[in-house]
């Protein structure tokens, strides 16, 4: 089972970063702003063998990520879904890193965190990307039939997560994994649910792409918020691993039952997904190495 990122994108505090520069005269050479970076950063490949990934959002500076694909740390840097990337080696999507980084701000919230994590990439990684316009198939989401039937944001019905009341730890070594609580602005994902509170349409779009492995188009005009329990079989998904990109595949075992993930968006949400076409900017990468341990 695997806990999704951010689409853990949901979960952003805002401060600015200030970085300075001097002007210079015509006959002078201009000195380019100092990178952002981490104060201190460990990587380390995990050995575990498992396939449960956790990705923490920064509390009081600190960014923590278990067992992470190295696919999943770039577009978190980013801000692209795994869809979104293109080229690079096979390893990308299997090899698991354990990342203990520590900002020079405690305050620093998740778009502040993206260059400092895009400097580490570059640096432990030897990163290099570029970007690119394609047309690519992508999915319209629509109202259904009857109209939309999207669950009210309940106010109670999710955990608001902050510096003082962070995240819970992943499980230790040998402990059952549990879900976590759902959190305000937010999803936690598993190969057959989607789990989200108070949050957008953008947002939900965001965390159904990366399910779907395509771009998802939000054409539903709807503009409030809402929570999101949604229940599928894992077939055809990113989360069964049988699409590119899939980092994992299900555990042994796994109960498959259930509707597509198609028609649980039509009958649960009163929504529906429709294929299309249209231009989709994407990251290529030009070259990524494997971090050695620190």
């Amino acid at each position: 089972m695997t806990l999704a990122q951010m689409s853990y994108p949901q979960l952003a505090a805002s401060v600015a970063l200030v970085l300075t520069g001097f002007a210079v005269s015509p006959q002078t050479k201009a000195q380019a702003p100092a990178r952002p970076e981490f104060e201190v950063a460990s990587v380390k490949p995990n050995t575990s063998g498992k396939n449960m990934v956790m990705i923490r959002p920064p509390v009081g500076g600190r960014f923590t990520a278990t067992n992470a694909r190295l696919k999943m740390l770039i577009g978190l840097a980013y801000n692209v879904q795994n869809f979104e990337i293109s080229g690079g080696p096979a390893w990308i999507d299997t090899d698991g890193y354990d990342i203990e980084a520590r900002a020079a701000d405690s305050n620093v919230g998740i778009e502040q965190l993206r260059p400092l994590l895009q400097a580490l990439l570059e640096d432990r990684f030897q990163l290099t990307i570029h970007r690119e316009t394609k047309d690519v198939p992508v999915y319209a989401l629509l109202p259904g039939k009857n109209g939309p039937k999207l669950p009210e944001a309940k106010e109670k019905g999710c955990v608001a997560f902050g510096p003082n009341s962070p995240p819970p730890p992943p499980p230790a070594p040998g402990q059952p994994f549990a879900l976590p609580p759902t959190p305000c602005g937010g999803f936690l994902t598993a190969p057959n649910r989607m789990e989200g509170g108070k949050v957008s349409m953008a947002q939900f779009v965001r965390v159904l792409a990366n399910a779907l492995g395509r771009p998802v188009i939000d054409k539903t005009g709807f503009t409030g918020t809402f929570d999101v329990h949604l229940e599928f079989t894992p077939e055809g998904t990113a989360f069964a691993g049988g699409l590119p990109g899939a980092a994992v595949g299900l555990p042994q075992g796994f109960d498959t039952s259930g509707p597509s993930i198609f028609t649980a968006v039509q009958e649960q949400l009163g929504l529906r997904l429709e294929s299309q076409k249209g231009p989709v900017e994407v990251l290529v990468i030009d070259h990524a190495a494997k971090a050695s341990e620190n």
